[in-house]
């Protein structure tokens, strides 16, 4: 066994990384690959990190259905 230990926590570069991508809508798996990390870990990490806003134009209880699944993106 090695002593090496797997980089198994997102870093705060990591994250900003995967915001950044999501923005441009890019995949998971282009994200993954970017980062280094699995597509799986990608989707999990968004999943876990999700928050829903509103504004001060739009007052709403609905959540835009695009949150619901991959990529967890509302363009609306």
């Amino acid at each position: 066994m090695s002593n090496e230990q797997k980089n198994k926590h997102m870093t705060l570069t990591d994250r900003i990384e995967i915001q950044e991508c999501l923005s441009k809508s890019m995949t998971f798996k282009a994200i993954a690959k970017r980062i280094g990390k699995s597509p799986t870990t990608v989707s999990r990490e968004v999943k876990a990190h999700i928050q829903f806003h509103t504004n001060s134009f739009v007052k709403t209880d609905v959540v835009c259905p695009l949150l619901l699944k991959a990529p967890f993106v509302c363009s609306r």
